[in-house]
C-alpha cells in the first residue's frame, strides 16, 4: 500500500508544477501549492494552534514529535491521506490535484515555475526529497534524489533549480542543511555548522537563510558554512523561524512568538542586513510565512475558524485576505 501512495506522490509533485507552469509574473496568475488534512484525521482533531505550539516549540526535541497525535506517525489511515492543494493568490482557481493521496511533508515550485521539490514518504516510511524537471512539459520526470534510510524535510531549490537544500537527519534530532544537486547525482554536500539548521532557504544570490536552532534566530551564511550572520533576535527575547526570501532578495519574512507570556506568534520582515524589522499581523495566531512573487501567503487560525487557514496580504502587511474556508487544517510545512 506504501508502495502505490509513493508513486502516487510522485505524481504530485508532477501536477503541481504542470499546473504552474508558463507564468510570466504578468499574463497568468500567481500560484501557490499547500497541503490540505484529510477530514477527521487525527491531524484535524487537534486544535490549530495548539497543535503548531505542540509541534513547533513545546516539544522541540526530540525533533520527530511523538504522541501530538499525526496520523503520518501513527499511519491512521481511516480518514484518507491528506491532499495537495493549487491555489492562485487572490484567492481564485483552487484546484485539488491529489486528493488524499498519500504521506508528504512539504511542496515548492522554482521561480520559473519550470522545476518542482518535495518530501514524499517512501515504501519503508522514510521522507525522501523529490526532484521534478519540468523542461518538457509533456514528459516531466520525477526524481527522488534521496534514497537513505533517513529523515529528509524543508527542501528548497536555488534560484536557478540546479541546487536543493535541506535538512538531514538519522537520530530523530535536530538536523543539519545538506545541498544536493538536482541532476540526480546523489551527491550530499552537508554544510557544517556546530549548531542545528531549520528551515534552510537560498537567497537569489547564493547563500542560505535559515533559522539557527540554538538561539532560535534567523541567520545568514555561505554555502559552505562560513560567514554565519544572526540577523533577528539580538536579545533572546523571542522564537524565530520558517524564514522565506523575497524575489528581489532584499527581505526575509518569517514568524516570531515571545520566549515569555502568552503564546502569540504573528510575522515578520527584516532586510536581509537584518535592518529594520516589522511586525506584519497582530492577530498572534500566524505563522508559515512564504513569499509568493508580489504576495506573502501564510497560515493562521483566526476568524473563528475551526482548523488552520491560508491568506494572503501584501508585502507590506496590508490587504490580509483569507483564502480557505474548510473545517481541516491546512498548511504549506508538515514540520
Amino acid at each position: 500500500m506504501r508502495k502505490v501512495l509513493f508513486f502516487s506522490v510522485l505524481l504530485i509533485f508532477v501536477g503541481i508544477a504542470l499546473v504552474n507552469c508558463g507564468d510570466n509574473g504578468t499574463s497568468v496568475p500567481k500560484q501557490f501549492a499547500f497541503i490540505r488534512a484529510a477530514a477527521g484525521s487525527s491531524l484535524s482533531s487537534v486544535s490549530a494552534q495548539e497543535r503548531h505550539f505542540q509541534m513547533e516549540h513545546s516539544l522541540r526535541t526530540p525533533r520527530m514529535h511523538q504522541g501530538v497525535g499525526l496520523k503520518h506517525w501513527t499511519n491512521d489511515l481511516s480518514a484518507g491521506d491528506d491532499s495537495v492543494v493549487l491555489m492562485n493568490t487572490d484567492g481564485t482557481g483552487e484546484l485539488v490535484i491529489a486528493p488524499q493521496m498519500g504521506w508528504f511533508e512539504a511542496v515548492q515550485e522554482s521561480a520559473d515555475t519550470m522545476k518542482g521539490v518535495g518530501t514524499a514518504q517512501d515504501s519503508n516510511g522514510n521522507y525522501q526529497v523529490i526532484f521534478v524537471d519540468l523542461a518538457d512539459k509533456k514528459n516531466p520526470v520525477a526524481t527522488e534524489i534521496t534514497t537513505d534510510a533517513e529523515y529528509h524535510w524543508s527542501p528548497q531549490l536555488s534560484w536557478d533549480g540546479t541546487k536543493v537544500v535541506f535538512v538531514k537527519t538519522a537520530n530523530e534530532m535536530g538536523g543539519q542543511a545538506v545541498i544536493m544537486p538536482t541532476s540526480g547525482s546523489h551527491t550530499e554536500t552537508v554544510i557544517s555548522t556546530p549548531f542545528w539548521v531549520s528551515y534552510p532557504s537560498f537567497t537569489p544570490n547564493g547563500k542560505i537563510v535559515f533559522e539557527e536552532e540554538t538561539n532560535d534566530t534567523i541567520n545568514i551564511m555561505n554555502q559552505d558554512g562560513t560567514g554565519n550572520t544572526r540577523l533577528t533576535n539580538a536579545d533572546h527575547a523571542y522564537f524565530d523561524e520558517c524564514p522565506s526570501v523575497s524575489p528581489d532578495g532584499k527581505t526575509i519574512v518569517f514568524s516570531r512568538y515571545p520566549t515569555q507570556g502568552t503564546y502569540a506568534e504573528d510575522i515578520w520582515t527584516v532586510n536581509i542586513d537584518g535592518t529594520n524589522p516589522k511586525q506584519l499581523t497582530t492577530d498572534g495566531m500566524s505563522w508559515d510565512p512564504m513569499f509568493v512573487k508580489d504576495k506573502i501567503v501564510f497560515v493562521s487560525w483566526r476568524d473563528n475558524a475551526s482548523g488552520n487557514e491560508v491568506y494572503s496580504m501584501n508585502l507590506d502587511g496590508t490587504n490580509q485576505k483569507r483564502l480557505t474556508n474548510n473545517n481541516v487544517n491546512e498548511y504549506f510545512d508538515d514540520w
